[in-house]
């Protein structure tokens, strides 16, 4: 498991102290958890912080579904792809590196995630899978590794 701790929480992050008392995934809720460290700190208290409108929150309907929600649990992500066009013979992996690089919203993406310096969701990976599953059903992507992170 990743420690959630309040140096992780990103800046200008939105912290729910609404939630605290009676919200039913505050204990699941990154947003409650931030506000929950934030409160239980024992330092030098900032003199602002971005937060979730208590009113709007009061307002929902059913709070099970609430909108702001960020799950705690982390998401693996994929690292690099050096790799990944190696099984294939030159002259198809050109086409599919090409396809490949259209499962990121820009190309940029493509060479950082390619690189490592930027992990691969979830989602680009199951577009990178069904472009090798199109080729072959039993190719599969090979990834330098894999990494968990919060989704913040």
């Amino acid at each position: 498991p990743i420690m959630i701790t309040l140096q992780n929480v990103p800046e200008g992050y939105a912290y729910c102290f609404a939630g605290l008392n009676n919200c039913p995934k505050a204990d699941n809720c990154l947003r409650a958890i931030a506000a929950k460290l934030l409160t239980d700190s024992k330092g030098t208290q900032p003199q602002t912080v971005n937060t979730v409108n208590a009113l709007y929150i009061e307002q929902l309907a059913n709070r099970d579904s609430c909108p702001l929600y960020r799950s705690s649990e982390p998401i693996r992500y994929a690292k690099g792809m050096t790799h990944l066009f190696e099984d294939l013979p030159l002259k198809q992996a050109k086409s599919v590196r090409g396809r490949v690089t259209a499962c990121f919203s820009c190309e940029s993406y493509f060479y950082r995630s390619r690189n490592g310096k930027r992990l691969i969701t979830p989602t680009e990976q199951q577009r990178i899978a069904h472009v090798f599953r199109s080729i072959n059903p039993n190719l599969v992507p090979k990834y330098d590794g894999y990494e968990y992170a919060l989704v913040w």
